[in-house]
């Protein structure tokens, strides 16, 4: 029988729970930095006992929705849910690949429907007006620069790219996302040895391969989005699910070039070091990407390496 978790444990679950919180209402990077230890003491709250594992959700839902504001408890339901889904991969053996296929949408869809829950009660003023508000600020500054001569900047230009990038939002929020989650779960594979607990198997970077199936949804979500605009909601979807899939060309890109770098016998460490450019000239890695899948590198390196 697993050992109870006493009323000690109990309330610093609690104590820490809130600091989380605090520290990501001011800052959401800080908050993702110490993420990991959140969810590793909560994760070993649950494997102890289930039960105060969600007694400590109750009680500290409670009097968050009487004291605290709704951000406050937001970000404490997206805790929650990130750390049961990620017990859920621990206690069914899942790939570390899985899991973070599974904790990625897990936290994208708890944030982007936290943040319209916010704001269809009207807690917080709706995107729209603060982004159109950020926006404006900035167009105002770049004319500004024009008008000194410091630059010579396309105000229209700009204010074209900023809306873009308010369209692609949740695809940008996805990619956060599974960055978080895999910092998160790297950090808690070290902090799970020789545990109770036991991390998630998993393979190497230069081991991933997305199916081919991504080269194909590629091109499709590319052609359609030729003849689409971001103006409708079909475009919006089209504009989103293509900036995610290629984030995952790109992340099968630098993955390759891992792969041909230790199979060219190259120290692990300057491997390592070689994928640094490679990650900041993503056109590059995505177009290696979309190479590897139409001819399959890796699959013929492996063959004749046989």
């Amino acid at each position: 029988m697993k050992p109870n978790v006493s009323l000690g444990q109990t309330f610093l679950a609690i104590l820490i729970s809130f600091i989380f919180i605090t520290i990501t209402s001011l800052s959401v990077l800080l908050g993702a930095v110490i993420l990991p230890l959140v969810v590793y003491y909560l994760l070993n709250i649950k494997h102890k006992s289930n039960y105060h594992f969600w007694l400590i959700f109750i009680s500290f839902m409670l009097p968050a929705f009487l004291f605290l504001t709704p951000v406050v408890w937001m970000w404490f339901v997206v805790l929650y849910i990130l750390t049961a889904v990620l017990y859920h991969t621990l206690s069914k053996g899942f790939s570390q690949e899985l899991t973070l296929f599974y904790g990625t949408f897990a936290l994208m869809l708890s944030v982007v429907g936290g943040l319209n829950l916010l704001q269809m009660t009207g807690i917080i003023n709706p995107l729209a007006d603060t982004y159109t508000d950020v926006r404006n600020w900035y167009v105002e500054q770049v004319e500004d620069v024009d008008v000194l001569n410091f630059a010579a900047l396309d105000a229209d230009l700009f204010r074209t790219a900023l809306d873009q990038l308010f369209i692609q939002l949740p695809a940008f929020i996805t990619v956060a996302s599974f960055f978080v989650v895999l910092y998160t779960v790297l950090m808690l594979r070290l902090l799970l040895q020789n545990k109770e607990l036991q991390a998630w198997p998993y393979m190497s970077f230069k081991d991933w391969a997305f199916p081919r199936f991504i080269l194909y949804l590629f091109f499709i979500l590319y052609i359609i989005s030729l003849f689409t605009s971001n103006d409708d909601t079909f475009g919006t979807i089209i504009s989103n699910a293509y900036v995610v899939v290629e984030w995952a060309v790109f992340l099968h890109g630098l993955s390759f070039a891992y792969f041909f770098f230790l199979e060219k016998k190259l120290n692990k460490v300057v491997a390592i070091l070689l994928l640094i450019p490679l990650a900041i000239l993503r056109p590059l890695t995505i177009i290696i990407g979309l190479l590897e899948m139409v001819f399959r590198f890796r699959l013929l390196m492996k063959q004749k390496r046989k």
